[in-house]
């Protein structure tokens, strides 16, 4: 029987917060997200009748999404390609290129709906 694992990885940036209250309000708001994100899949998957599991690990993602695909002997990574350029597409691009890179297993590169979509270092679209 086939089964579904959902990862989100919440990668550390180089972002200091001055106070312990922001280190609170960014793990907070990291939290939140992860949970409407968690509530999304449950539903589309029970609708589909899919078994899925969800883990949340903060860390660096390729690293961990690899390792963890290794040690339950995953068939398969799915991951999003997100289309970005500039700083984000960078970023993003080195994650998905190094789980393909390192993983032993097949990885499926999907691209979203804003793939092409140009954007300068910041992040904007033109």
């Amino acid at each position: 029987k086939s089964q579904v694992t959902t990862i989100w990885v919440k990668a550390s940036l180089p972002h200091y917060p001055e106070t312990v209250d922001e280190i609170a309000a960014e793990k907070e708001a990291a939290d939140e997200f992860f949970q409407k994100l968690k509530r999304q899949v449950l539903a589309v998957a029970k609708r589909a009748g899919i078994e899925i599991e969800t883990d949340c690990r903060p860390g660096n993602p390729a690293q961990l999404i690899v390792q963890h695909a290794e040690e339950q002997g995953f068939d398969l990574i799915v991951i999003g390609s997100h289309g970005h350029s500039g700083l984000w597409g960078r970023l993003l691009g080195h994650t998905t290129d190094r789980i393909s890179e390192h993983a032993h297993c097949n990885v499926l590169i999907v691209r979203g709906p804003s793939a092409g979509v140009k954007e300068d270092a910041a992040g904007q679209e033109p």
